[in-house]
């Protein structure tokens, strides 16, 4: 193990909620299950810019970090950690919308994208940085308290949780609002927590610029295909649609993931 050492740090989890059973009820479509939480993924990781970095990724989570270096930076750092929490909401949500509505695949996946939603955690605190071979890795009571978050109380599937710790480090950044609550654990006690819950932010928000694909007649058309290619796949007479605007998997790929 190389150096360590120990640093202030604002540590976020963004989550896919909702990617367990969605691979596990949708395992004949695996394939095209795995790429869609690849491009889900992929979206947040675009939004990832300094002050924050990217730790690890756990599965369906992006483990992020940023350091607290000077005090005196504090308020621009809360500021641009503030501003990317609603960031990665939006550019999830996007993203969401355009696998679910550009596409004409009629596999369990493709057509069940709608049961995804993301969840963040934020925490501050400190936390020791090492060397584990090439990999620098994170670890201390604030690291197991943020990983430790992802399992709550909260009944909603989309959400920003927050601790007291991190709420107080991002003010006045965040200007969403929120709603107190607290989390309990074996060990480690009572945790303080504020709560955004975005859903009906999300709903009344400006769509994108290219919206073509949300109009009537396209989701409706995509409707249709999906019905036909879906009976035209279980006949033997197609092979099943490769995801359009998805990685493209290979034709063997898609055809065990029919037989299966």
């Amino acid at each position: 193990m190389g150096n360590t050492s120990e640093r202030e740090v604002f540590l976020i989890i963004t989550d896919i909620s909702g990617y367990t059973p969605f691979m596990v009820a949708h395992r004949t479509a695996l394939v095209h299950g795995q790429l869609i939480i690849s491009e889900l993924t992929k979206a947040i990781i675009k939004q990832v810019e300094i002050p924050l970095e990217i730790s690890k990724l756990e599965g369906d989570a992006v483990f992020l970090y940023a350091v607290v270096d000077d005090p005196k930076s504090m308020d621009d750092l809360s500021r641009q950690i503030g501003r990317k929490l609603k960031i990665f909401l939006t550019a999830f949500s996007d993203k969401l919308q355009e696998l679910s509505q550009s596409n004409t695949c009629p596999c369990e996946a493709c057509t069940n994208i709608d049961q995804l939603n993301l969840k963040i955690v934020v925490h501050s605190g400190r936390a020791f940085f090492y060397e584990l071979g090439r990999f620098q890795e994170l670890s201390g009571v604030d690291v197991i308290i943020v990983h430790r978050l992802l399992k709550n109380s909260i009944p909603a599937k989309q959400y920003i949780l927050m601790t007291a710790e991190a709420y107080q480090g991002l003010q006045p950044a965040v200007d969403f609002p929120v709603t107190p609550g607290v989390e309990t654990y074996e060990e480690i006690g009572q945790i303080k927590t504020f709560v955004y819950l975005p859903d009906s932010a999300l709903e009344t928000r400006p769509a994108p610029p290219e919206q073509q694909y949300r109009s009537w007649f396209y989701r409706s058309k995509n409707e249709i295909f999906r019905s036909l290619r879906t009976k035209l796949a279980l006949w033997g007479l197609l092979k099943l649609p490769k995801c359009h605007n998805l990685p493209v998997a290979s034709d063997q790929e898609s055809q065990r993931s029919v037989s299966e």
